[in-house]
């Protein structure tokens, strides 16, 4: 399991220190299209994987690569609780156009659909208290970089009381040749909270 960078102990921080040579770490991208502003998890882009490579070099490139996707989903993480929380408006900005969310067993697809539905939320308040992200084998994925990210925490929506919730996400990579970009491709939000009988 992967913390969040709030709850690591000193040594975790120092290491994190010590490997920041391998990348500089995602951050906000807020560029105008159209008049809007548009938020994006941004990173460098990936390493490509050595087809003929020493085992050694292989490993230091899936190294790398495992790190740049999990600063990635961290950052990702922080940008899509705080917009949900209050900029929900620009939350289907960080959805692929065909993407679905699944909420509570109930099935959304589409940036218009989601549009509408997270209109139709209350206003919440998140509070992330896990974090774990790993990567998808690219099998999996017809060769498509995949990230998967599990978050758990509570929330509270207006009107309701407070709930434990898991989140489960598919990001994927839009590469350039200067940055990657990540989108969410899929969604599973679900309540988990205990049965009071």
């Amino acid at each position: 399991m992967r913390k969040c960078r709030s709850h690591w102990s000193q040594g975790d921080r120092e290491r994190h220190q010590r490997r920041s040579h391998y990348y500089e770490g995602p951050h906000t991208s807020h560029s105008s299209c159209g008049g809007r502003t548009r938020e994006e998890v941004v990173t460098p882009p990936l390493p490509e994987h050595a087809a003929a490579g020493s085992p050694m070099a292989m490993s230091v490139d899936f190294k790398t690569y495992v790190d740049q996707a999990c600063r990635a989903a961290e950052e990702f993480v922080n940008i899509y609780y705080e917009t949900m929380d209050k900029r929900r408006r620009a939350l289907t900005r960080l959805y692929l156009d065909k993407a679905t969310l699944i909420w509570n067993g109930n099935v959304v697809s589409g940036l218009d659909a989601l549009n509408n539905f997270f209109d139709t939320l209350p206003s919440s308040e998140f509070q992330v208290n896990m974090l774990d992200c790993q990567p998808v084998h690219e099998q999996a994925t017809q060769s498509q970089t995949t990230v998967l990210v599990v978050t758990s925490g509570t929330v509270k929506f207006d009107g309701n009381k407070q709930h434990y919730f898991n989140q489960n996400f598919l990001l994927t990579a839009q590469s350039t040749p200067n940055n990657t970009v990540w989108k969410i491709a899929s969604d599973c939000f679900r309540f988990q909270d205990w049965s009071s009988s």
